[in-house]
């Protein structure tokens, strides 16, 4: 299980067991680090926190994500780094794999109740994100600091190190330093975390569609991994494992579709952000986000029980599951196709054209967009033949497959409607039709 360099550390380590890839090995930083109460919080923060009402299974956390994500990002460095351990120094290699490893497994640190969702209705209108709240408890949570500032010190590694990879935004990665006597630069490993198929996407595309049963997590994650290669300042997939890297995406692409934007999910993600709108006007978010030990107490459990929270209906409606809102009209569209800008445009002209006979409470529209490719913005590859002499690199872009070339982004648009409201149903229906059908058209999203 270890290479020789990794044995060489003689730190030492435990093995657990997960549902996915088995035994995976927790150094003895890596378990003092996952012991503290700011990463114990994570039990409490799902993995899915709508979806989970959808497919019963799906109670998994983030906690159990990150170990995932730890391990395979240990995996995909170690591939990286194994074919220039003559080129890269023991104590160097050491350095990057117990850093990344870290990475892996402290990049959900701050996320709040609800996820993603407490990050759009909370973080970003206080200018942060949960990448930021990560790197903040990894230098002021002094359990975690000392966890690693003491234990990796001979491997240059503090938490303010560590902090600093949670942090970096891709343009910052290309400081990067190069890696021993090779032409390669750290940042390549940008990609580990971040990139096309990284470790944090291929975690939860297996473990969200382990526990839903939602049956589309079965792409071959191994030749992924054991077909990428450093490139510079980049991670190139062997030209071979093309095919691998297109079914990862559909896998994406279905995942994002079943389980992710499925119409109960996105319905309960309403409510969510509903409720939390209604809570920052009770509760100071802010003075949470400066203390690390406030900061524990934003978790799923708690804050749906907190006495200055317990009287917002939404509150009760998630800790019961009641769903008010059903779907009652959905389309689909190519961006290119649009008659508005976003959901902020359509919502505008469907209170605009209703003139108020439906009260905006009683309905909302929702518009996700479905990306098919894993980050936003990515829109190449580089791909290696390593059957060439010397191999040779070339940029590919995903969507331009063996099988055709996938658009970039369709939008799934949904109308919702609350029950009590239901004798407005058909109206409502014929006022959202002709927005769609661009009756009155406003710029498109491109």
């Amino acid at each position: 299980m270890l290479s020789d360099a990794e044995a060489k550390s003689k730190i030492p380590y435990e093995i657990v067991k997960d549902p996915i890839y088995g035994y995976i090995i927790l150094y003895e930083h890596e378990k003092e680090v996952i012991d503290t109460a700011s990463f114990q919080r994570l039990r409490r923060i799902k993995q899915l926190p709508s979806a989970h009402y959808v497919y019963p299974g799906a109670t998994h956390t983030r906690f159990s994500h990150s170990l995932g994500v730890m391990h395979l990002s240990g995996l995909f460095l170690r591939q990286l780094l194994e074919p220039y351990r003559k080129e890269i120094a023991d104590d160097e290699f050491l350095h990057y794999f117990f850093l990344v490893r870290l990475w892996g497994l402290t990049h959900d640190l701050g996320h709040g109740p609800f996820s993603h969702i407490f990050d759009k209705a909370v973080l970003e209108e206080l200018k942060l994100n949960h990448e930021y709240m990560s790197s903040k408890i990894v230098q002021e949570d002094n359990d975690i600091a000392t966890a690693i500032d003491k234990k990796l010190g001979d491997y240059k590694i503090t938490s303010k190190v560590l902090a600093e990879y949670l942090g970096k935004s891709g343009e910052e990665w290309s400081e990067a330093k190069t890696l021993g006597k090779t032409e390669h630069s750290e940042a390549a490993f940008y990609y580990i975390l971040k990139g096309v198929y990284s470790t944090d996407v291929i975690d939860y595309l297996l473990r969200d569609n382990l526990f839903t049963g939602a049956g589309y997590g079965n792409f071959d994650w191994q030749r992924l991994i054991l077909s990428s290669y450093l490139s510079k300042d980049e991670v190139a997939l062997e030209k071979k494992s093309r095919d691998a890297l297109d079914a990862f995406l559909i896998s994406r692409l279905f995942s994002f579709n079943t389980i992710y934007y499925h119409r109960w999910s996105r319905a309960i993600d309403h409510m969510m952000r509903s409720f939390l709108e209604k809570a920052k006007e009770k509760i100071d978010f802010k003075s949470y986000t400066k203390d690390i030990i406030e900061y524990r107490k934003l978790d799923e459990e708690n804050i749906l029980n907190m006495n200055d929270l317990k009287n917002i209906p939404e509150s009760g409606m998630l800790i019961n599951r009641i769903i008010p809102f059903r779907s009652v009209y959905e389309a689909r569209l190519d961006a290119s196709a649009m008659p508005f800008a976003d959901e902020d445009d359509l919502s505008s002209m469907l209170s605009e054209k209703l003139k108020g006979t439906i009260p905006p409470e009683a309905y909302f529209v929702d518009t996700p967009k479905l990306p098919l490719c894993p980050m936003i913005g990515e829109e190449e590859v580089s791909i290696i033949d390593m059957a060439s002499s010397p191999p040779t690199v070339s940029r590919e872009l995903i969507r331009e497959t063996p099988w055709g070339e996938v658009h970039y982004s369709f939008w799934t648009i949904r109308l919702y409607l609350d029950a009590k409201y239901k004798a407005n149903k058909e109206d409502l229906k014929a006022a959202f039709k002709n927005i769609i059908k661009g009756e009155k058209k406003l710029r498109t999203h491109y």
